[in-house]
Parts: structure tokens; sequence; C-alpha cells
């Protein structure tokens, strides 16, 4: 590239970075790539200096998002139509300006608000992300629940030999957090209310705007078709397995409400009891680890169930439901299919984080095929319903 080119193709940029084009946004195709494109040409550039600046303070990142959240200023800035000076923001939030200053300096530095004169703060995209009740639960749920959990897992890893992780409990969140090591993340939830409040909000909407499994219709074909082989439409149709308080059994009722057959939700009973579903959706209380009571049912449904668990409990969990399943019987693992080559660091991140929280695992397509196949069951499809990434439904029958 010439540099009158590249002098052009800075320009351009520099465009984008002042006021994005709604095009933009528009055709998320070619913003992705856009995305993609920037984020792999910064580390190929950057000196090791300016490498060592990004790298070793990224936490000051999150941190920063932290504050801002409980000082409200994400929202106070977003609701303003002018910008608002330090001391107003001061008198919003009841801090003290001079350290206000600092704090909002370092914010503007990174994007999450904009400094539209000396001393003046505007709404940022970054800003506007953030001020809504979900994304300050997942700055929450992430600075107080997560972090503890990534800082220990480089020791944990190192005293254990850097061997994958079998067990269920003896996590690196436990470590982190000085819990005890058979106290796992869910039941660490249960005594501790905020934390749980703040991944409960974060894990019910972080999804949203996002294409679901309901949105391929190969796989609402699938269901179909299964049922119309040998389901019965007084008999299970739909089994939602560790389905939270059944959002996606609502999803799935309010979508094609001329389905035939019961639609259940399966959870534990302190799970269950926050579940409002209707009369038309059965909820159950029930622990997959000791059993699938409902047998026969024509779709048996796990949405980011397994990811949570090492290898050795998912072959649990899929041994109960496999016992179940009757001969037109299917399951739909609604998961992470991560590529055997070239995953995103977006998928990359989760896998760190389960097994950082939970023991558990981002899986490739190559370990699910193994996982089922050593569960006695067999992968009959991999649907795909996002127009890029990596989720997907794996659609699996008895062997």
């Amino acid at each position: 590239m010439t540099s009158t080119k590249l002098l052009d193709t800075i320009s351009s940029l520099e465009e984008l970075a002042r006021s994005a084009p709604q095009e933009l946004h528009d055709q998320d195709g070619l913003r992705k790539r856009l995305l993609d494109a920037v984020q792999k040409l910064v580390p190929e550039i950057e000196t090791p200096a300016e490498m060592s600046q990004r790298l070793l303070y990224l936490p000051c990142e999150i941190m920063g998002a932290k504050i801002g959240v409980d000082l409200d200023i994400f929202n106070v800035l977003s609701a303003s139509d002018r910008p608002l000076s330090t001391e107003e923001l001061a008198q919003n939030c009841g801090a003290e300006s001079a350290l206000l200053l600092r704090l909002l300096k370092y914010m503007s530095s990174v994007r999450l608000i904009k400094e539209s004169d000396t001393g003046l703060w505007v709404p940022s995209n970054m800003t506007r992300n953030l001020a809504s009740r979900h994304s300050a639960a997942g700055v929450n749920h992430v600075h107080d629940s997560v972090m503890p959990a990534y800082h220990a897992l480089p020791s944990w890893l190192n005293r254990r030999g850097y061997k994958t992780p079998t067990a269920k409990t003896d996590t690196p969140f436990a470590q982190g957090h000085g819990a005890s090591p058979d106290q796992s993340f869910f039941s660490w939830l249960q005594v501790h209310p905020y934390n749980a409040t703040e991944f409960n909000i974060f894990m019910g909407v972080h999804r949203t705007g996002m294409k679901t499994w309901l949105d391929q219709g190969k796989i609402h074909g699938s269901l179909c078709k299964a049922h119309e082989a040998g389901g019965d439409e007084n008999g299970a149709m739909f089994v939602d397995v560790g389905g939270g308080i059944g959002q996606q059994c609502k999803a799935l009722r309010a979508r094609y409400p001329e389905l035939k057959g019961r639609i259940i939700l399966q959870d534990l009973p302190q799970v269950i009891q926050k579940a409002d579903v209707g009369d038309d959706i059965e909820a159950m209380s029930m622990d997959f680890f000791e059993g699938q009571p409902i047998k026969s049912a024509t779709v048996y449904y796990l949405r980011s169930i397994l990811r949570d668990w090492p290898d050795a409990q998912c072959r649990t969990i899929l041994g109960h439901i496999r016992d179940a399943m009757a001969a037109h019987s299917l399951i739909f693992i609604d998961e992470l299919v991560l590529p055997d080559r070239g995953a995103h660091k977006v998928e990359t991140q989760l896998d760190m984080t389960m097994l950082s929280m939970l023991n558990g695992e981002a899986r490739t397509e190559s370990h699910w095929r193994r996982l089922l196949e050593e569960s006695g069951l067999k992968v009959q499809d991999i649907v795909s319903y996002q127009n890029a990434g990596s989720e997907a439904v794996i659609v699996a029958k008895g062997k």
C-alpha cells in the first residue's frame, strides 16, 4: 500500500471514529468485518511499549465501567440533552469534583464517555450502551463475581500441573473468593443475594436483540417431524432441562402456538419458585444429576447448560436423558460450537470464563461429537442460527 493510500485509509478511519454512519449499523456483516479488521490491526502495528500499555492496564477498563455504574454517570449523561460540566456531574453523583474529574478523564480516554470541551462531558456510544439496568448488571457481575476467578486461574492451574479439571467443585472461582473448595459458583450465589440478582438480570437479557434457535426454520422442522413421528398431543413435546425461569418455554409457545403437546420447564426448586410461565407451561422441580423423570418426550432441550460442567458431569446429564428417550426423541443442545481452527475471541473468552468460574468449557465441534458418542448418543445435525458466530443447536439421537 502506497503512502497516499495509507493516508486516505487513515483519514477514512478517523472520520468513522468521529461519527459512524447509520448505514454501518444497519449492515451488521459489514460492521463486524470492520470491527474485526480494526481489532486485528492494533497488535500488528503497536510497539512493544504500546503493547505493554494496552495489555497491562486492561483491568482499568472494567474498573472504570464499575465506577461509572456505581455513580450512575452513564444514565445521567445519556439522559441529558446538553453537555454536563464536572461540577454538575459531581452534584448528581455525590462525588468530590476534583476526584471525579480524574475519573472522567480516564473514562473519556477509553471512550466510556466523551469530552466535548474542557470540563464538559457528553455520552459516547459506549455510554449509551451502558445506560441500562442489564448492562449495569453485567458490569457488576463481571467486576464483583468473575474478576476474582480470573485472578486466581494462573496459580490454580500451576498448582494442578496444568491439567483439564474433572471435578465440578474446587474451582478457581472458589479460590479467588476464599470460599470452601466444595462450594460451587451456583451454591455461592444462594448465600450472596446481591451477586445472584446481578447475575440473573444479566443472564436474563444478555442475548436481547440477537437471533435465537427459534429463528432457524430447520430446527423447528426437526421438532415438528419428530413429534409427528412418535409424539402424542397429550404427551411431552418439549422439555427445557435446566431452563431457568422459563424464557425459552414461553418463547416457543408464543412463536408456535399451534404446536400440540406439553411444554415442561425443569430446574432446581429455588429457581422454579421464581418462574412465572402461565397455565400452558408446566414447571417441575428436578436435579438433572439425579435422573430425567419425563419419559419419551419429543425434544429435550439444553441451553447453555453443558458449558458449565466438565465432561464427566456432562456424560451424567446426557446419560439420564438418553435413558428417558424413545425412538422418536431428540436432544437439542443450544450451545457455542467453536471451530476447530480460528475461534473468535468472543468464544475463547467465554471458554476462559467457564474454566475460571465452573471448571466448564466452551467446546469445539470435534469435542462435541466425541462427548455425545461417549454418552451413547449420535449427532444428527448441527444447525447454526447466527449469521456469523458459533451459536448453534446440536441435534442428537440415541444410538
